[in-house]
């Protein structure tokens, strides 16, 4: 995977609780999706995600790095002062999510996908 979960950091602290992101590999965001979703115990998560957060379209390289803020607020991202670029983006929701030891986050890949009646989507070629 091109993008690696880092941290939830601030769990349940409304206004800061975010998902931190790293590229290891330049992508196109709109090709990942956060879950919010439990674990069940055993190593096994929920196949029933509560919320989901679907990136928009974003090219981004690596060594970037992604913030998904689970409150309010404007898409925006910062050059960083020896290279690199933080995107922030938020989820705009009035809750946290990750507040209770059993919440976690599941990042995927959407390769492809196909809607009704036909824009579909395909990842680019590795």
């Amino acid at each position: 995977m091109r993008l690696k979960i880092v941290e939830i950091a601030d769990r349940g602290v409304p206004g800061k609780e975010c998902l931190h992101l790293a590229v290891q590999t330049s992508v196109n965001l709109n090709f990942y999706a956060v879950f919010d979703t439990v674990r069940i115990g055993g190593g096994l998560i929920s196949q029933f995600p509560r919320r989901a957060y679907w990136f928009q379209q974003q090219e981004v390289s690596a060594g970037d790095r992604v913030i998904l803020h689970t409150g309010p607020g404007v898409n925006s991202f910062v050059k960083g002062e020896y290279g690199g670029t933080t995107f922030f983006f938020y989820w705009g929701l009035a809750s946290t999510l990750w507040d209770e030891p059993s919440s976690c986050a599941v990042l995927l890949e959407v390769c492809q996908w196909q809607t009704s009646p036909n824009a579909d989507g395909l990842c680019e070629e590795t």
